[in-house]
């Protein structure tokens, strides 16, 4: 195995992993990633989950709205009847009774009593509901609660539910809080002799055998007594609320049903969870461990594809193929006994893996294939191949960071006239106008790096160390100025409309050297400060300037002049450059500069002296550009230098 695949492959294997741990804990943590994780698991599990019979471990004896309609008071209970539906399953052969009756207040005393000497007299297994989370019940409920029902006889009522979107999706275990008895299911199952662990198991809700038939027996609980003694010998019978408004909780059904299975009665849920434990069920769904392992092989897919290095469209197609696949197999295979397999976290990791291959290996074999594409149209100056004839190990791909100067030219309005003239006509220009452009910078020994289209950028101090490469850069830029002006007057009277040569001159770090393959290879320059050196050649067009020169330049040339042009804070930029003018030796036979100077910095002081100054030389030089520009400033309010440009 070359070097080269050994670097994929572990490109590969850093990029699945990444990935799977990424999309892992994404679902895991944001919240609305784990509520649409928790819809496609609700759909299955409310829309796909295989019919089961009714049960016959469990009967519900339900307080309706007609139960209700018979008492003085809908709330409490009433406790006579409580007491008298107690005694009367006793007789009937119920194998347990729970009562889904929160007993936290007192109603009529003869009818308390009764209901109070019934719970500690019946001698079937019987279990209350039972809370003291003071969400539920106050000191003094508490306090009646705990005098009116046993010990032995709690259970605890709460609801485990999902804090992102309330819905109950655990039985609850009790024995949270000093006080809190086992939770209703799990005290059931321990009176029928069925030990269950301290935890909190998804609720493996029970599906209904048919449409119309419900999970569980479910009779009015008035209608007890007038019913067959057999519907409720040797079964646990379940006492609570089916009442349209009260005690109703939200269930993972509500995805796909919108009656009693949606919003379900407290006492239907204890009915799930009570038989789960019974007959030993479990949420058909893998755990962390399955999860984890499905995310990283899809991955390890989506990595596989990127490897195939067939494209973007192609990886990110056949990666789309799968996921539609895993998601069909994942729904409709649930009622065939596949498990809640996971959704999002798989889909993830395969969507993010691929995009982390397209940036790490794809993107660069299609610089690698533009760079061969284009190699032929590379422009590499005298200096570099005196290099490479001196020291042929530069062929080497290697960069080194130095500071450097740029050039930066540029036509105005060229596509404009590009469009005016014909091919060959704009051919014959713009090679006559390159010719000469490139003539003066070969003679100050520049590095001509790339032309695009009618814009040249050249790079001094690299690769032959100049010390003085920031005064050259300059002196060069000065003379490009006098050609570019020659010419286009020589373009312009000719009819070619021709416009002014814009200069832009940044020094800075950048990394410099040979960048491509053994065969060929590319000299040019990488770094922030190609972008600024570029950035300073566009603000010319602002300030009316034909060269614009940075500070560092500047601070490099100590034997040159220039006039300061402001403080200004780049397009892309938050901090202010200092921008300057080169004096030309037309500006320096006069005495514009040193009035300029002295206006500069009264408005750099934010002297209003300043204002007055600039509107006097405007007068004085009505030609020059940069006084021009300062005084339209000055008419929209500007009263200092500092100049914020929001374009490029």
């Amino acid at each position: 195995m070359n070097a080269k695949k050994l670097k994929d492959y572990r490109t590969a294997a850093f990029a699945a992993v990444l990935s799977a741990i990424i999309a892992t804990v994404a679902v895991q943590y944001l919240t609305f990633l784990s509520g649409l994780e928790n819809i496609g698991r609700d759909i299955r599990v409310g829309a796909l989950s295989a019919p089961m019979p009714q049960s016959k471990d469990i009967v519900i004896a339900g307080l309706t709205e007609e139960t209700v309609t018979q008492f003085a008071y809908r709330s409490p209970v009433d406790r006579e009847f409580l007491a008298n539906l107690i005694k009367t399953l006793e007789a009937k052969g119920a194998r347990a009774i729970g009562v889904d009756v929160l007993l936290d207040q007192p109603t009529e005393p003869a009818k308390d009593e009764l209901l109070k000497k019934t719970i500690r007299e019946i001698k079937t297994p019987l279990f209350i509901s039972y809370s003291n989370s003071k969400n539920v019940v106050n000191e003094d409920q508490l306090a009646y609660l705990n005098d009116f029902v046993p010990e032995r006889l709690r259970a605890g009522a709460n609801m485990s539910t999902d804090p992102n979107d309330g819905t109950v999706r655990w039985i609850f275990a009790g024995e949270t809080d000093p006080g809190m008895p086992l939770g209703f299911a799990r005290k059931a199952a321990k009176l029928v002799g069925v030990d269950t662990p301290k935890a909190e198991p998804d609720i493996a809700w029970r599906p209904h055998p048919d449409a119309e038939t419900p999970a569980f027996p479910l009779y009015p609980s008035h209608t007890v007594a007038f019913l067959p003694d057999e519907w409720f010998k040797g079964k646990i019978v379940l006492v609570g609320a089916v009442l349209s408004i009260t005690d109703r909780h939200r269930t993972p059904l509500a995805v796909i049903d919108d009656g009693d299975d949606a919003m379900m009665p407290g006492i239907m849920i204890m009915a799930h969870g009570i038989s789960q434990y019974l007959e030993h069920r479990s949420l058909n769904r893998l755990n962390i461990y399955g999860d984890v392992t499905i995310t990283v092989m899809f991955a390890l897919i989506g990595v596989g594809l990127g490897l195939l290095k067939r494209g973007a469209a192609f990886s990110f197609t056949m990666g789309g193929i799968f996921i539609v696949i895993y998601w069909a197999f994942a729904m409709l295979g649930y009622s065939r006994g596949v498990p809640l397999v996971p959704l999002l976290a798989p889909t993830i990791a395969m969507l993010l893996a691929l995009w982390l291959m397209d940036v790490i290996i794809g993107r660069a074999e299609r610089k690698q294939r533009q760079f061969i594409q284009g190699a032929f149209s590379r422009y590499v100056s005298p200096a570099v191949v005196d290099q490479l004839v001196d020291d042929p190990s530069a062929l080497s791909i290697k960069g080194d960071r130095r500071e450097v100067t740029f050039i930066f030219t540029d036509i105005a309005s060229f596509t404009t006239l590009s469009e005016g003239l014909t091919s060959e006509k704009l051919s014959e220009v713009l090679n006559a106008y390159l010719d000469g452009a490139c003539a003066i910078i070969l003679k100050y020994q520049g590095t001509i790096d790339k032309f695009i289209g009618d814009a040249i950028m050249a790079i001094f101090n690299a690769p032959i160390p100049q010390p003085d490469h920031a005064e050259r850069a300059v002196k060069c830029a000065l003379e490009l100025d006098v050609y570019a002006e020659a010419f286009k007057k020589a373009q312009n009277a000719a009819g070619i409309p021709i416009g002014v040569t814009r200069i832009g001159i940044h020094t800075g770090i950048a990394t410099v050297g040979n960048f491509g393959s053994a065969t060929r290879m590319d000299f040019t320059a990488l770094g922030d400060t190609v972008n600024t050196a570029a950035r300073t050649e566009g603000v010319n067009k602002y300030f009316g300037t034909r060269i614009c020169v940075t500070e560092e330049t500047v601070a490099a040339c100590p034997n040159l002049k220039f006039r300061p042009i402001g403080d200004v804070v780049l397009k892309g930029k938050t901090k202010p450059v200092g921008l300057f003018s080169p004096v030309s030796e037309a500006d320096a036979a006069t005495n514009v500069t040193a009035d300029y100077m002295a206006a500069y910095d009264l408005l750099k002081a934010e002297n209003p002296q300043g204002i007055d100054a600039f509107k006097a030389l405007a007068d004085k030089y009505p030609g020059d550009a940069i006084i021009a520009y300062h005084v339209r400033r000055i008419a929209a309010g500007a009263t200092s230098t500092l100049i914020v440009l929001e374009d490029k």
